[in-house]
C-alpha cells in the first residue's frame, strides 16, 4: 500500500484489489502460453529426432506453390498434451499463474477462498482447457481429422461463450474446477488515519471512479420534515 500526500494536507493511500479478469486479457495470456508451448514442442521434437513428415501445399493465384512441413498429429498433439500438463498444472498450484498470466498481472485462484488451487483443481482445469490435445491425436487418421476439427472449434466456442455470459467470467473449466481468474487493480482513497483527523469519514480521492465502497462509512439519511417542537416554557393549567 503506497502513501502519497496532497497540497490540501490530506493523505491518500493506494489500495490493491483483485477483480475478475477481462476476456481480452485472458485471451492474450493464453496466446503467450500457447506460443511458449509450441516452441517447447518444436525443441523436444528436434531433440528426439522426430522429422516433419506431414506436408501441406498451398497454390497461389499466380500458380506458385508453397509447401509447409509439420509433425504428424499423433506426435504433435501428444507432445503438446504432455508439455501443457507439465507447464500449467504445477504453475497454477505453486505460482497461481502461468508465465503469460503473470506477465499480464493475473492469477488463477480458488473461487471461494482465493487461495492457490489444489492439485486436483489444477488438473481438472487443465483437462477442460487443454484436454482437446488428447483426442487430437486421432486427427492423424485422415477420415477423423475433419471430425476432430469441428469438435475442437465447438468446444472453444462453448468455453468462450460460457466465460462471457458468466458475471464473474467463469467458463465451464472454471466452474467445474471451482476456480476464477483475477487481475490486480489499484484505487486511491483518502487515508483514515492521515486524512480523517477532523473526525470526518474518508472519501475516495478524485479520479478514482469505481473505487470500492467503504463498508464502515455511515449511510446518509434525509432529515425528518416533522413539526418542530417548541422549547418555550408554558404556564401550567389550573
Amino acid at each position: 500500500m503506497a502513501v502519497s500526500g496532497s497540497p490540501a494536507g490530506r493523505t491518500y493511500v493506494t489500495q490493491e484489489v483483485w477483480e475478475p479478469a477481462s476476456m481480452a486479457r485472458r485471451s492474450g495470456a493464453w496466446l503467450i502460453d500457447m506460443a511458449l508451448l509450441v516452441a517447447v514442442v518444436v525443441a523436444i521434437a528436434a531433440v528426439l529426432g522426430l522429422k516433419a513428415t506431414g506436408q501441406n501445399t498451398y497454390v497461389a493465384e499466380d500458380g506458385s506453390t508453397t509447401t509447409f512441413s509439420h509433425l504428424p498429429a499423433l506426435w504433435s498433439e501428444l507432445l503438446l498434451a504432455v508439455a501443457s500438463a507439465l507447464y500449467v498444472i504445477p504453475l497454477w498450484r505453486l505460482n497461481r499463474a502461468t508465465l503469460g498470466q503473470r506477465f499480464l498481472d493475473m492469477r488463477v485462484v480458488d473461487f471461494e477462498s482465493r487461495e492457490a488451487l489444489s492439485w486436483r483443481q489444477a488438473a481438472t482445469r487443465w483437462l477442460l482447457l487443454f484436454g482437446w490435445t488428447l483426442p487430437g491425436m486421432a486427427s492423424s487418421i485422415e477420415a477423423l481429422s475433419w471430425i476432430f476439427t469441428l469438435l475442437f472449434v465447438a468446444w472453444f466456442v462453448v468455453l468462450i461463450v460460457g466465460t462471457r455470459r458468466d458475471l464473474p467470467g467463469r467458463g465451464i473449466h472454471d466452474r467445474v474446477a471451482n476456480s476464477i481468474v483475477v487481475k490486480r487493480k489499484q484505487y486511491t482513497v483518502l487515508d483514515r488515519k492521515g486524512g480523517a483527523s477532523s473526525g470526518a469519514q474518508p472519501t475516495p480521492a478524485r479520479g478514482a471512479a469505481g473505487a470500492p465502497a467503504d463498508p464502515a462509512a455511515p449511510t446518509p439519511t434525509a432529515a425528518s420534515p416533522g413539526r418542530r417542537r417548541s422549547t418555550r416554557a408554558r404556564p401550567a393549567k389550573d
